[in-house]
């Protein structure tokens, strides 16, 4: 985030060690290919953050660079300026784009809850079975977690609990890993089906021209509701196909004598 303030993006580079990239305006508009005079527009209509200015020259960060990439994809999407800077706005507010465009409204124990931990903290989670170092850096590749500094941030508590839980009941954890990977790939697969319906069917009558508020709160509203039912579904049909096999397994066990 940007502070506005040269000795505190100074001190924060020194407290990451990561250099923050800043580009003039001449830099961070061929970077993004596109003239100096729309990079001027995009502050002037409120969709581009005025730059640090240090001196008499402005410098951008990367995430003024964000932004930009952003404004250029919502505009591919058909999103008009002014649409992108209502979406944006309400981005401020404190909701964000998931949200305006509904794919954000799912249940709270479904959303994603970051939290950070100290190595023993983690450890401890898998407490009685155990987790390796590689099994650690594994869970990072697939972005179950990440290291930052001498803290481990955790994208997603539930899953590392579930995790936890299931190799408790005696699953190996690189198995569990395993399986965590083998389900984002089956979740791609049902998401990009999915995806394929709604931009056959529902997509087309959006395509073409720019699109003003109303028509992105109907947008919103067809994902949020392809969103709702799709999640339904898959959510029944994983209960159901673990009730029969659950009923199987019952079923072999021999009755009381």
């Amino acid at each position: 985030m940007m502070t506005g303030r040269h000795t505190e993006q100074m001190s924060e580079t020194e407290a990451t060690g990561v250099e923050r990239e800043e580009l003039t305006i001449d830099q961070i508009a061929r970077q993004a290919e596109l003239p100096v005079s729309t990079v001027r527009m995009y502050q002037n209509k409120g969709l581009l953050a005025p730059p640090t200015k240090r001196g008499r020259v402005g410098y951008y960060a990367t995430a003024h660079q964000d932004r930009l990439r952003l404004i250029a994809h919502l505009q591919t999407r058909g999103f008009s300026l002014a649409a992108i800077k209502e979406a944006l706005d309400s981005w401020n507010a404190g909701q964000s784009l998931d949200h305006l465009l509904g794919v954000g409204s799912v249940a709270p124990s479904l959303e994603r809850s970051p939290i950070r931990l100290t190595p023993a903290e983690l450890v401890a989670r898998f407490d009685g079975v155990g987790i390796s170092q590689a099994e650690i850096q594994r869970a990072g590749k697939l972005g179950l977690l990440q290291i930052d500094g001498a803290e481990v941030v955790v994208e997603h508590e539930a899953f590392i609990d579930a995790g936890a839980a299931v190799a408790k009941m005696g699953v190996p954890v690189s198995e569990v890993l395993d399986e965590y990977e083998a389900l984002g790939a089956a979740v791609d697969e049902i998401a990009d089906r999915f995806r394929s319906v709604f931009e056959r069917h529902m997509w087309q009558p959006f395509v073409g021209g720019e699109l003003n508020a109303s028509e992105i709160a109907e947008l919103r509203d067809r994902v949020l509701q392809l969103t709702d039912l799709a999640t339904s579904v898959v959510t029944v049909e994983l209960h159901d196909r673990f009730a029969e096999f659950a009923a199987d397994y019952i079923e072999r066990v021999p009755p009381a004598s």
